[in-house]
């Protein structure tokens, strides 16, 4: 069984805060770590509200080096394994909001805190556990990913965000696979971990998509309605039992998941605090309805 808390994430239920951010506590029953660490020390104070034990989490994946997904290691003890893309530490701006959103040290500081690993090659984090290292961008109607950021204030160099990764969780039933952002695509981060771990069968995809139109410097949702139904459909033929959506990707688009993927997809909805089990009970991959 794989559970999952939320420490932090850009909506809130009951007792826990929100924040524009993404931190995740995954326990798969023989390790526990963390994926990423949100925007400030909130998953910290998350964590204590929901009795979750920070102090014996000894590895931390970070999914890409944005600040939203970052900033929090600036919180943790020294000493901690923390694994990502060498190009996280890229000077960064936001597009959209004309502020500095980089990682929030400096490489030299991150090799002096941490247990460093940087790998754009995948990267066994534990044994059923991938580091999915960068991710090609192969699929046609994702194109280059998802633009939020550039490497200057002007906005003169446009950033892809090269370091988008996540991790893939291999279980008897297929794989786990989690996401930051998505800038990468998710369509080509579930291909990629297909890849890698040689397994075809996807049982579950957690994360932010990156569909809202601020993302791509579109008026509206509609300017994006192809790349939603693209990405809708692949998960129809994919045949993927779960979608866990949330961070960044409009609550439009996740009503539209959940409609058009009925009967397929079952679509669970992230905020901070929420606890999922996972495999509780074996899952099967359902029939293709398309």
């Amino acid at each position: 069984m794989i559970k999952l808390t939320i420490l932090a994430e850009n909506r809130k239920k009951d007792v826990c805060d929100a924040e524009s951010g993404l931190s995740i506590f995954v326990d798969t029953g023989s390790h526990k770590f963390l994926f990423d660490t949100g925007l400030s020390d909130l998953f910290l104070k998350n964590a204590e509200k929901l009795g979750v034990d920070i102090d014996n989490v000894d590895t931390i994946v970070i999914s890409h080096g944005h600040a939203d997904h970052s900033n929090g290691l600036a919180y943790l003890p020294n000493g901690k394994r923390v694994i990502m893309h060498p190009d996280g530490f890229r000077t960064r701006y936001s597009i959209r909001q004309k502020k500095y959103v980089a990682f929030p040290m400096s490489k030299e500081e991150a090799e002096n805190k941490f247990d460093l690993v940087l790998t754009k090659k995948p990267y066994t984090v534990y044994d059923n556990v991938v580091f999915l290292g960068e991710i090609p961008r192969i699929i046609e109607f994702e194109g280059n990913g998802n633009i939020a950021t550039a490497y200057d204030s002007e906005a003169t160099k446009i950033d892809y965000t090269e370091d988008d990764s996540g991790i893939a969780i291999k279980t008897d039933d297929g794989l786990f696979i989690m996401t930051g952002c998505g800038h990468s695509g998710i369509c080509n981060t579930i291909e990629h971990a297909k890849k890698i771990t040689s397994e075809s069968r996807i049982v579950g995809v957690l994360g932010g998509f990156h569909l809202t139109a601020p993302a791509f410097g579109v008026e509206t949702l509609a300017d994006l309605d192809d790349k939603i139904s693209n990405t809708i459909f692949y998960f129809k033929e994919n045949n993927i039992a779960n979608a866990y959506l949330g961070h960044c990707i409009a609550d439009e688009v996740i009503n539209r998941f959940e409609s058009e993927l009925q009967g397929i997809t079952k679509i669970h909805r992230l905020y901070s605090g929420a606890k999922f089990e996972i495999f509780k009970e074996p899952l099967k991959c359902q029939k293709k309805q398309i």
